[in-house]
């Protein structure tokens, strides 16, 4: 008796007629949009920062296997800087698309019951079973995909440290590109991390353009 009753109050949600003309429903439409075109540019910026990652690596691994490389110090050093930059930029990113994703997704939740009912945030699942190497289980993608940047992010940092401790050493007169390499990547950093915020005040002026006219000719009169 109890599952013919969830079953028909399931049924009841979407017993609605939807009114396709009225506001609620197109901002219901514009927010499942928004939400599939922020999935779409998820995938295409994981995509373009695993490019540079995967570079650095290989650049890496090419340097420090070369014995025809005279500053092989100062190579590893600039591809694991930039590796390090791209990577936690990468994680950044996955945060803020997520951040985005989530604005939507919240948005269709609100909008949706009185238009298509609550078919969006209505999960039909067996219970998981984490152990079950086959079955579906509910990971989030864009989490771990947050962690594996995180973890490459580690990586670089680590191979940064290493190039630095082996190669350099702190002096009264340190060498002019592993400094500004260092101190542009801290810099790089600290700038993700602290500038890289959206602001949501924003007090901005606008001017209207002026276009004048300042000659004219009629080509079918010449």
């Amino acid at each position: 008796m109890k599952e013919h009753s969830q079953e028909f109050r399931y049924k009841q949600s979407y017993s609605r007629a939807p009114s396709a003309d009225s506001s609620r429903a197109k901002a219901l439409a514009f927010a499942h949009d928004s939400r599939k075109f922020e999935i779409d540019l998820y995938w295409k910026r994981a995509a373009y920062f695993w490019t540079f990652c995967g570079a650095a690596f290989v650049g890496y691994v090419t340097v420090a296997g070369s014995k025809d490389i005279t500053a092989k110090g100062d190579a590893l050093l600039l591809v694991t800087c930039l590796g390090l930059v791209f990577s936690v930029a990468w994680w950044c990113v996955n945060r803020a698309s997520k951040y985005w994703q989530l604005n939507w997704e919240y948005h269709v939740d609100m909008l949706e019951d009185e238009e298509t009912g609550p078919i969006y945030k209505t999960v039909l699942q067996e219970p998981p079973r984490f152990w079950s190497l086959t079955a579906a289980y509910p990971f989030s993608v864009s989490r771990i995909n947050q962690l594996l940047s995180l973890y490459v992010s580690f990586i670089f940092a680590v191979l940064v440290i290493n190039t630095s401790l082996h190669y350099f050493k702190l002096s009264e007169h340190p060498d002019f590109l592993p400094t500004t390499c260092l101190v542009f990547t801290s810099a790089c950093l600290l700038s993700f991390l602290f500038r890289g915020r959206i602001r949501f005040e924003k007090d901005i002026e606008a001017q209207r353009r002026k276009t004048t006219l300042s000659s004219y000719r009629d080509a079918s009169g010449i």
